[in-house]
């Protein structure tokens, strides 16, 4: 399912169960060095952690799984109470910006 998909969803759900006091949000992770990432693009672990950092607005932290577990915890925390209708996006502004992946994960995609 496309992330698009998921952010329409949960737009809709929010609309209809909010009545009923439920929150519906969805987050958006960048990339993650995780080993699905690692084994569909078929590269070692570290020249894919050195590409997604290549390619990364936010310079100097990665994302990590538990980054996303975070924010996770906070939709679901008493502290988002009024929190709904939200896509969570969690990646360092990447989808901010026009970047793509370095030209050396590119070539071994093709």
């Amino acid at each position: 399912m496309s992330k698009h998909t998921v952010v329409g969803l949960m737009k809709n759900l929010c609309v209809e169960l909010g009545q009923y006091g439920i929150r519906v949000n969805c987050i958006s992770p960048g990339a993650v060095a995780t080993p699905l990432l690692v084994n569909a693009i078929r590269m070692e672990k570290k020249v894919v952690v050195e590409s997604l950092r290549a390619s990364a607005a936010l310079k100097g932290v990665m994302l990590t799984v538990e980054d996303v577990a975070e924010a996770a915890l906070y939709l679901g925390s008493d502290e988002a109470k009024f929190v709904s209708g939200v896509n969570l996006v969690v990646d360092g502004g990447y989808s901010t910006t026009n970047s793509s992946f370095p030209a050396m994960v590119k070539s071994s995609m093709s």
